[in-house]
């Protein structure tokens, strides 16, 4: 079934105008609803506000505000553009101060999340580089889209982590609307000792079968490696690929989701589009 409502997620400027062209290029294959969410930038992200003061912290609160509201009006103004003749059914929000459960709502009300990045060390944290929560709360597939991405670059090659376990399968199934319509699908196993149970004695065949059953263009390739998220990456470089599709396996800790350490290098050193489900 193909997504009929997809969220994209957008602040500031940093990689604006390629995630919203690139979020309306996959709402025009599909002919699905489009939805902008603007997430405001929050002061408390700053690391200097805490040592405003007195009229000091007045001055820098009404600063922050002018500043937001340039940045909603910018991106209402490139939201607009992208949409403008396109016959899209769109939509455009503001979120203002939300966050956790409130902000991950937008995600549980369609059915694909498009964000940037996570949060990396060179960059600043916003609430949108703390996006891990997306792929995690609101049990939606997330795609994490490179700031530098070409918007008219939509996935056509995949490659495909698969390791048998509960998350790759969920993986594999929210994959399926890209999957069906890619000119090469590889699935790329890197069997491991913990996992060699659920694989059987020939490692992919089984969901490379069931792949086939629904027209996928799909091989295999078994590949042995010490770290299965480096492996799946250089054959994503290898063969010019334009999607990874993964599990996102991490734990859960009383009042966040963190990713796991596979999860987090391969985010890390993407330098494609990822699509994350959990």
């Amino acid at each position: 079934m193909t997504p009929k409502d997809i969220v994209v997620f957008i602040e500031g400027t940093d990689g604006r105008d390629a995630r919203l062209g690139f979020a309306a290029g996959l709402a025009t294959r599909w002919n699905a609803h489009l939805i902008a969410t603007f997430v405001a930038d929050q002061l408390a992200l700053h690391r200097h506000a805490g040592y405003a003061v007195g009229g000091g912290l007045a001055s820098m609160m009404e600063l922050h505000r002018l500043a937001v509201e340039e940045a909603r009006a910018k991106a209402r103004t490139a939201f607009e553009r992208v949409v403008a003749g396109s016959g899209l059914s769109h939509e455009w929000r503001v979120s203002d101060g939300e966050s956790g459960e409130a902000l991950m709502l937008h995600a549980r009300h369609a059915d694909l999340a498009i964000v940037g990045p996570t949060l990396r060390d060179e960059q600043p944290t916003t609430v949108l580089s703390l996006s891990e929560d997306i792929v995690f709360a609101s049990g939606r597939p997330s795609l994490l889209l490179p700031p530098d991405w070409p918007e008219g670059r939509l996935p056509g090659r995949i490659v495909v982590g698969w390791n048998g376990s509960r998350e790759a399968a969920r993986a594999v199934s929210d994959a399926m609307p890209f999957l069906c319509a890619a000119e090469a699908v590889h699935l790329v196993v890197v069997p491991e000792p913990k996992t060699r149970g659920l694989l059987g004695a020939e490692p992919g065949a089984d969901i490379a079968r069931h792949l086939a059953r629904h027209g996928v263009r799909v091989t295999v390739a078994q590949l042995a490696a010490d770290d299965a998220g480096i492996a799946l990456l250089d054959h994503a470089g290898r063969h010019d690929a334009d999607l990874l599709v993964m599990g996102a396996y991490g734990r859960p800790r009383i009042s966040e989701f963190i990713f796991g350490g596979a999860t987090r290098r391969i985010l890390a050193q993407a330098k494609i589009p990822v699509l994350l489900s959990r």
